[in-house]
């Protein structure tokens, strides 16, 4: 591929993943909205928390669908179309009605997903194979570090406008980017050949290696970012090692940083050890990490190696990221982006599942009269027997094919 259609490529495939940024910006806004949505509308914060929370069923059950989608329809008109649904979602929601909120959410989640999924999807239509594990690698970051950068927007932007008008700049911003990605994304894209109305697209789902790379990465995911990180991890921080909430807060932040640096290392390092080899080194360096982070919290660790240990369990647990280039490498492209919406909505129901197991594991155990860091070691120790899982499930999948 000459040098000036690999650069139109890539650009083709950022305007997709910018669509994942505004998608992972959703995800971290609620943060900042709660208050100010409760105030606005003389509702509890509760309630708008748990409108909030609709976000993750919706978007998990939509994976399939949009999938089929993307792999049947014209990218261009699904990723535009997915992005006015999230567009139009975030206007809803400066209705000054609960019900609008309410509505709006569910359109956000339900454009939402697409996101991710047609990032994936153009750069399997437009970037080289060779690249298109750094690709995968490279999407996350982006999404990462729009949920981070956004959310601190965001706030500003309600700090000085109030929150009507924060988010009505965000809804321009989708207007804007909706257009872009209707124009942009056209030729190749526009090309594929809809094979699929003939076809099976629910063949796919019978796939079994497919199930065992999202059982993989949903539990590479569920354990160690939304069960522990996502929820206890800062609290784990300041009763085990007797740290301030901002220290532990700092610390927490590592593995979110880990993550957005790990992504697209994994891409590189897979080109030279093989995708299913680095997933396996991968796995078990997490596992080791996570273990020595548990079992270590007697020997009054320095703050300085919680830190590095932080940075390196979000670092190997992103290795998860190359179970999306598996995909792509065991479906042809015409049933790719349904493959990857199977692994990400298992990724989003382990999500709930390990979340809603832990909260009862460490409920259970605090009516113990053990000493409260007891209580959340010996609750994260059990997160390990599902580690050691995923560990087993990747030595499962077969090799990819070379070349």
């Amino acid at each position: 591929m000459k040098k000036t259609a690999l650069l139109s490529s890539w650009s083709l495939w950022l305007l997709a993943a910018v669509f994942y940024a505004l998608d992972y910006f959703q995800h971290t806004a609620p943060s900042v909205l709660l208050a100010p949505i409760a105030v606005s509308l003389h509702v509890s914060i509760t309630q708008v928390g748990t409108i909030m929370s609709l976000y993750f069923p919706f978007y998990a059950i939509s994976q399939i669908p949009a999938g089929i989608l993307l792999d049947r329809y014209p990218l261009r008109y699904v990723l535009s179309g997915a992005c006015g649904v999230v567009t139009l979602g975030l206007w809803l929601m400066m209705s000054g009605h609960y019900e609008g909120v309410l509505v709006g959410r569910i359109l956000i989640a339900v454009g939402s997903s697409c996101a991710f999924l047609g990032a994936l999807k153009t750069a399997s239509l437009y970037l080289p194979a060779t690249v298109f594990p750094i690709a995968v690698g490279l999407t996350n970051t982006i999404g990462v570090l729009g949920g981070i950068l956004g959310q601190a927007y965001l706030n500003h932007l309600i700090l000085a406008h109030g929150w009507e008008a924060a988010l009505l700049r965000i809804v321009f911003f989708g207007i804007g980017l909706s257009l872009v990605l209707l124009w942009a994304l056209k030729g190749k894209a526009d090309k594929q050949k809809h094979s699929t109305h003939s076809s099976r697209p629910w063949s796919v789902l019978y796939h079994p290696q497919l199930w065992l790379l999202a059982l993989y990465a949903g539990i590479m995911v569920g354990t160690v970012v939304n069960a522990f990180s996502e929820l206890y991890d800062v609290v784990f921080l300041q009763q085990v090692f007797h740290l301030g909430s901002q220290s532990a807060a700092e610390i927490s932040s590592m593995i979110f940083i880990g993550i957005a640096v790990g992504g697209p290392s994994h891409g590189v390092i897979a080109k030279w050890t093989g995708k299913r080899a680095w997933m396996i080194w991968g796995c078990a360096l997490t596992l080791l990490c996570f273990s020595l982070m548990i079992l270590t919290t007697q020997l009054a660790l320095p703050v300085g190696i919680l830190y590095g240990l932080y940075f390196l369990i979000g670092f190997f647990v992103s290795s998860m990221l190359l179970s999306f280039a598996m995909v792509g490498s065991l479906l042809p492209k015409e049933h790719q982006a349904i493959g990857f919406g199977l692994l990400n909505m298992v990724i989003g129901f382990c999500g709930f599942v390990f979340q809603w197991g832990l909260g009862i594991v460490l409920h259970a155990n605090a009516h113990t009269l053990e000493p409260h860091h007891q209580v959340f070691v010996k609750s994260f120790l059990i997160l390990l027997i599902p580690l050691l899982l995923s560990l087993g499930l990747v030595f499962g999948v077969r090799r990819e094919r070379q070349g």
